[in-house]
């Protein structure tokens, strides 16, 4: 399914954003897939594998937004900014809520914020869902129950013409 998804997305970008669908970078390997769970410990879904072995994020040099006002980050990008944020947890001013191991910050607003992947369950979280991260406000809304209900919506929004770009 998370294939028909991806097909869609690729259509839609080429026919109606091309200078966007150029600076996608080529997807990752399952290697390099595989060593991003290894070097976090975590499992991603198939989904997600999926959505990075088509395209590995938008070049360093495009600051177009995928969907909002959010880039569409690397897998380098991610695994930096996942390991940065990953240290900040127990530091002095760390609330526990703030950020999770668990979490894998996909799109950036290039502002300290992500939407991510919950791959923790804490509290009343569900595995996999996508969350809000907001570095400067303690909300993180659950904003979709699963990458492919993510990923999904922005097929759905594409095609029906009301995708929001910032």
């Amino acid at each position: 399914m998370a294939t028909t998804l991806i097909d869609r997305v690729d259509r839609w970008l080429v026919a109606n954003r091309p200078d966007y669908h150029a600076c996608l970078q080529p997807g990752v390997t399952d290697a390099t897939l595989d060593a991003f769970e290894s070097r976090f410990v975590l499992r991603l879904p198939e989904a997600f594998r999926a959505f990075y072995k088509w395209r590995n994020g938008q070049a360093p040099s495009c600051y177009d937004s995928l969907q909002d006002n959010r880039m569409f980050s690397p897998l380098e990008e991610v695994a930096a900014s996942k390991e940065i944020l990953d240290g900040m947890i127990g530091s002095d001013f760390d609330d526990p809520r703030w950020w999770r191991r668990g979490w894998v910050p996909f799109l950036a607003n290039g502002g300290g914020d992500h939407l991510c992947l919950d791959m923790e369950a804490e509290d009343d979280s569900i595995p996999g869902q996508v969350v809000a991260f907001w570095h400067d406000w303690e909300d993180r809304t659950i904003e979709f129950p699963n990458f492919e209900a993510w990923l999904r919506q922005l097929a759905d929004t594409m095609e029906a013409g009301t995708l929001e770009v910032v």
